[in-house]
């Protein structure tokens, strides 16, 4: 698990260079003796060269993140660093995770309201919990299964960690924990629409392709969290290393 973090780190690394537009420089050591490359390994390096990302390509992959920063950020979670996806159809998209801590609702802020003098909270997200967001840039297959993404975290202050159950769509996620708080308040049915419709209003102006979301229960403290997995793509299956960030549960 240490060497694939290491792994990870380094991608990442690698991707917020691209990002920059600052390529890495390799400084190979000079062989003793050299021989002819065969017809097959020229063959191979046009094949690589031609699928590589470019330099021509720098401001459509700013452009991209900054379109996943700008779906997490209109949903008020905070972005984490950017990241990049390898695909069976040889392409490379770039994504980005996120985090927001309770207690919070996506678009809707705090629904923490004072009902016959009783504190009843509504929030998708509660105190002691993180929604995390995963936005890839791109066109993606949200028909099949979407739980190819997961969410590694650490409590720093209780010393306490794991590996979230599989992400699933960020709008199910969301809905999913208000309707949840709702029931589990015992107030009218009538609060369920009342809530809930404005909040899918909003929630249906966010692009859904490929977008992912898990609420996780980290307790209190400041908590290190890595976004990772995979997500299909047509008849293909983008890998993408972890989006790495920090978020503090209250």
């Amino acid at each position: 698990m240490k060497s694939r973090i290491r792994l990870s780190v380094a991608a990442v690394a690698a991707s917020a260079a691209l990002v920059g537009g600052v390529a890495p420089v390799l400084v190979a050591p000079v062989p003793v003796a050299t021989a002819a490359p065969s017809n097959d390994s020229i063959a191979a390096k046009r094949a690589l060269d031609s699928i590589a990302p470019q330099p021509h390509d720098a401001a459509d992959v700013v452009s991209n993140i900054q379109t996943a920063n700008a779906v997490l950020k209109k949903l008020g979670i905070t972005p984490f660093t950017p990241t990049l996806g390898a695909c069976t159809d040889f392409t490379f998209p770039m994504a980005v995770g996120g985090a927001m801590p309770g207690p919070n609702t996506p678009i809707l802020g705090d629904m923490t309201y004072k009902i016959l003098g009783k504190d009843v909270d509504l929030n998708a997200v509660r105190k002691g919990e993180i929604l995390y967001g995963f936005v890839p840039a791109g066109t993606f297959d949200d028909s099949a299964d979407k739980k190819g993404m997961q969410v590694a975290w650490f409590n720093v202050d209780t010393f306490k960690g794991g590996l979230a159950e599989p992400m699933g769509g960020l709008t199910d996620t969301i809905l999913d924990a208000v309707e949840k708080r709702i029931a589990e308040s015992g107030l009218p049915s009538v609060l369920v629409k009342t809530a809930i419709d404005p909040l899918k209003k909003k929630l249906n102006e966010i692009p859904s392709n490929g977008v992912r979301g898990g609420l996780v229960e980290t307790e209190q403290g400041t908590v290190l969290s890595a976004i990772y997995g995979t997500v299909k793509k047509g008849d293909a299956t983008c890998y993408f290393f972890p989006s790495m960030g920090i978020a503090t549960a209250k």
